[in-house]
């Protein structure tokens, strides 16, 4: 394994008054934090040049793709791929999330998807009343007033999903997916790296699926599991951690003490 980096930081940091969101794409990154959206990482396909954004809402990093929610809308930058390029008509959008290859919105007559359709990813079922979104490489889940329904590419089971108890909460990887329910962390899909095996928690509250491994914050803090190979999945002691985004070879999240992001650091994907 190469030395495992850890780094901190802090970027035009709000703690007061403002929502801070962190999101971590394949080998960059993107944060939002004062109205500000900054992102740092491999920038072959422009994906860290941050375009003009007015009173951004929402960030989201997958593949080689940024995207952000402001008043006027999804606007995404970087690698954008057949038909991803534009963004539909969308009426007053809530909620939004890109897979790198594709993207999906949540507005106000439902979930709307555009761009790469190999696998159905796009065509998006009936669902009642759709709260939350996760966009896998090729399949998509969507949380609704019903549960957990995905569709999509399924060849490894990542768009099979198991009895949930009243799920909160779903996160998508490249092959595998999780969600958390009231009776904690339960993941499905492809398992090479052991990123579907959930360790034990002590109340889990949020959790992140990343190309091949997985992390969730509980009581204790952040914990990960699955491929480690850049020492992704071995978090610092956080105290106490916010929020947590897990990417390709790196996981990035946020603490009252600023940004931490461990893992691979090939592309300056740790720290702008």
């Amino acid at each position: 394994m190469k030395q495992n980096i850890i780094l901190t930081f802090l970027i035009g940091f709000s703690s007061i008054g403002f929502s801070n969101q962190i999101s971590s794409g394949a080998f960059h990154t993107c944060f939002l934090s004062a109205g500000e959206v900054k992102c740092w990482g491999w920038n072959q396909y422009g994906q860290t040049n941050v375009p003009a954004l007015k009173n951004p809402k929402q960030i989201s990093a997958r593949g080689s793709l940024s995207c952000a929610l402001d008043d006027d809308g999804v606007k995404c930058w970087g690698y954008l791929a057949e038909n991803q390029k534009g963004v539909p008509l969308l009426r007053n959008p809530k909620e939004f999330t890109t897979g790198g290859l594709h993207s999906c919105a949540i507005d106000d007559e439902g979930m709307k998807c555009w761009g790469q359709n190999g696998f159905g990813q796009i065509d998006v079922p009936s669902l009642r009343n759709p709260k939350k979104m996760a966009l896998g490489g090729f399949h998509t889940c969507a949380l609704d007033d019903e549960g957990v329904k995905c569709w999509g590419q399924n060849e490894l089971g990542q768009s099979q999903v198991p009895h949930l108890k009243n799920p909160k909460e779903i996160s998508a990887g490249t092959i595998h997916t999780c969600a958390l329910d009231d009776e904690g962390i339960k993941c499905w899909g492809y398992n090479e790296f052991g990123q579907l095996d959930v360790p034990q928690l002590k109340n889990p509250r949020a959790l992140s699926a990343g190309s091949s491994h997985t992390c969730a914050i509980d009581e204790e803090g952040v914990k990960c599991w699955g491929r480690n190979d850049d020492g992704q999945a071995a978090p610092p002691k956080l105290a106490p951690p916010k929020s947590i985004s897990a990417g390709g070879a790196h996981t990035c999240a946020l603490s009252d003490s600023g940004v931490h992001c461990w893992g691979s650091h090939d592309y300056g994907q740790l720290e702008p």
